[in-house]
């Protein structure tokens, strides 16, 4: 069997349904016995030998460790150490949808895959992943896991996959000598965070964008702006609604508008890819940008200084009325195709190993001892990048600062850094956790389309092509025509 394979395709139009095939729902009971937190690392052990070790295991993935930055060398040393034949499929991003719903119609789904949390619940109501609830909960990781993740993951009470991770928060950095330079303090007011906008663009000359962000992520990008609205669908008061016709966006959209208008945010917001705001922030012109917490942070600060020695970063609290988001969670989702003891056996020797606090973990998170990272005391030490040696390689599949599990071995402490540590405390302070979108037959139809017309009346709105009142109107009507109280009715009949 060729290892590390990577699966490259040619551009086919799907005309299948999504998920045509699939099997039974893969729910099994486990057999273990005791609590998680009752359990000895030798009783674990124990309870894995009862279960039949696969010969193999075929995993889907589209991020982490690229086949540059050494998975031949991850995939061998997971083999070493577990005895499993292990077949990594390292799909490109862009592609790995796709490439998943044509691996569903021809029957060549992969033992175990990840999901993102919108996707969860249209491939469990298809009975495509395998119910594991039974097996996360007995497992050893599940009590020393934090109780908000598994209740933002359950859908109707069932878990059908385990998160890589932690959720990374979003928070917005500044450049703090900028401040220095304008003698400002950091702003705690919308009035404040406007007019330090303002004065970077009249009086710092090498700014050219206040700040940037994309407008496809108005609540994740531009906190301060909406003040709490949110065009995705979010939960009120308990019950499911279309955060786009909620009232709040009318003050969202008017603010976007006015500091558009104003050239306060970067002009090529409606097009912007996250890729060319990073670029544009690490050029040093840009005063503002609200993303990923940790290591992103890091790279933030690391980039700009290389074009910028005396350029400072912070992350700042979010302003009276903004809300931070976390980002999306990716879950590792089991096919139903196998049989319940394939299931259990992938479970126990694949997601439960990423997760058991010891070498498992230390694999997933840092990769391969002498390659990925070296022991440095008691810290580990990341490598060069087999990619880019100028820089460390910060992760392999689990961002070390981000486990769901905390790690066991007192020697495999993560360095310190002041920007990782100072974004992740700020972020976890003040995100909230998202639930999963339940199912909706009628969402999983219009979705793209609603996406579309989101996205078509933010950017007319701030465009000036709409006024505020005339882009909700429309909203209204053509979303109506979507059928949106019905993906609300189905969102809220669980």
């Amino acid at each position: 069997m060729k290892k590390n394979r990577i699966m490259v395709w040619v551009s086919v139009l799907l005309s299948a349904v999504l998920l045509a095939g699939c099997g039974s729902s893969g729910k099994n009971t486990g057999e273990t016995k005791n609590k998680a937190n009752e359990k000895t690392e030798s009783s674990r052990q124990d309870e894995m030998a009862e279960v039949k070790k696969p010969e193999s295991i075929r995993w889907m993935v589209h991020d982490g460790l690229l086949e540059e930055e050494g998975t031949t060398q991850w995939v061998e040393e997971f083999e070493k150490k577990t005895g499993i034949e292990m077949t990594l499929d390292r799909v490109a991003n862009n592609e790995y949808s796709q490439i998943l719903e044509l691996a569903f119609a021809s029957n060549t789904v992969p033992d175990v895959f990840d999901l993102s949390t919108d996707k969860v619940a249209v491939y469990a109501k298809q009975n495509a992943v395998a119910d594991i609830t039974e097996l996360v909960e007995k497992s050893d990781f599940y009590d020393k896991t934090d109780p908000a993740i598994w209740d933002s993951i359950r859908l109707n009470g069932r878990i059908y996959g385990v998160p890589a991770e932690k959720p990374t928060p979003s928070v917005t950095y500044v450049r703090k000598d900028w401040l220095d330079r304008l003698e400002m303090e950091v702003p705690d007011t919308y009035e404040e965070f406007v007019e330090m906008l303002r004065r970077f663009k009249n009086e710092i000359p090498e700014c050219t964008v206040p700040m940037t962000g994309i407008s496809t992520e108005l609540a994740k990008f531009f906190p301060e702006f909406c003040q709490g609205a949110n065009p995705n669908f979010v939960k009120k008061d308990g019950k499911w609604v279309d955060g786009m016709g909620e009232p709040n966006m009318e003050a969202a959209l008017t603010n976007l508008r006015e500091v558009y208008a104003e050239g306060l945010l970067d002009s090529e917001v409606i097009t912007n890819t996250t890729a060319n705001c990073r670029d544009q922030w690490y050029v040093g012109s840009v005063g503002v940008f609200n993303y990923q917490g940790g290591r992103w942070g890091q790279q933030l600060e690391e980039r700009v200084k290389m074009n910028v020695p005396e350029a400072e970063v912070i992350a700042i609290p979010p302003i009276e009325g903004a809300e931070y988001q976390y980002m999306g969670m990716k879950l590792y989702c089991i096919s139903s195709k196998l049989s319940p003891e394939e299931i259990e056996a992938v479970f126990n020797y694949f997601i439960a190993y990423m997760h058991d606090g010891q070498e498992g973990q230390i694999l997933f998170q840092s990769g391969v001892e002498g390659v990925h990272w070296e022991q440095d005391g008691e810290y580990v030490k990341p490598l060069p990048n087999l990619s880019n040696p100028k820089e460390d390689l910060k992760k392999c599949w689990i961002d070390p600062r981000r486990p769901i599990s905390p790690l066991a071995l007192a020697d495999k402490k993560n360095p310190e850094n002041d920007m990782i540590d100072s974004s992740l405390k700020i972020g976890d302070t003040y995100c909230r956790q998202n639930p999963l979108y339940p199912v909706s037959e009628t969402y999983t139809k219009v979705s793209a389309e609603l996406t579309m017309l989101k996205q078509e009346i933010v950017a007319k709105v701030m465009l000036g092509e709409l006024t505020v009142e005339e882009g909700l109107q429309k909203y209204k009507e053509d979303s109506a025509r979507l059928n949106v109280e019905k993906v609300e009715e189905e969102m809220n009949a669980g």
